[in-house]
């Protein structure tokens, strides 16, 4: 006879399964929120990055601003051609080209306003997960 068994009895296993869901229970939600929040830092990043295409732009043209997409610099550039790698950076939601509209709010996750566009005069909006973003980006902010 075997006196010396060893091994883990079936309460000891389902206790530890118990366990491993409580934790996952807990972290799933926990990682879902943090990644919405990073996306959303993403835009905020992008919107930056068209504020700074936006300030190039009126570099360029002795200090107007852009009032639409298809307003140009003297050499032909938009402020599109004027971001990182000449084109709009990557929405984080949608992982194609963010899209930026001109004198509307941005409705879309991801996606940039700019509103009110004059040649004096901007504001950038940025559209997080399902609601407008809290940073509003402006000449001289």
């Amino acid at each position: 006879m075997i006196t010396n068994q060893r091994g883990f009895t079936l309460v000891e296993i389902m206790i530890v399964a118990i366990i491993i869901g409580v934790l996952v229970a807990i972290g799933i939600p926990n990682f879902l929120r943090l990644k919405n929040r990073a996306m959303e830092a993403g835009v905020k990043s992008n919107m930056h990055t068209v504020q700074l295409a936006v300030e190039d732009y009126a570099v360029h043209t002795m200090g107007v601003y852009p009032d639409d997409a298809a307003s140009a610099t003297h050499s032909g550039e938009t402020v599109e051609d004027l971001c990182p790698d000449g084109a709009y950076p990557v929405n984080p939601f949608t992982g194609a080209s963010t899209v930026v509209v001109w004198d509307a709010d941005p409705a879309n996750s991801g996606e940039i306003g700019i509103s009110p566009a004059t040649a004096t005069d901007y504001l950038i909006k940025g559209y997080g997960k399902s609601f407008m973003l809290l940073l509003e980006l402006s000449p001289g902010k």
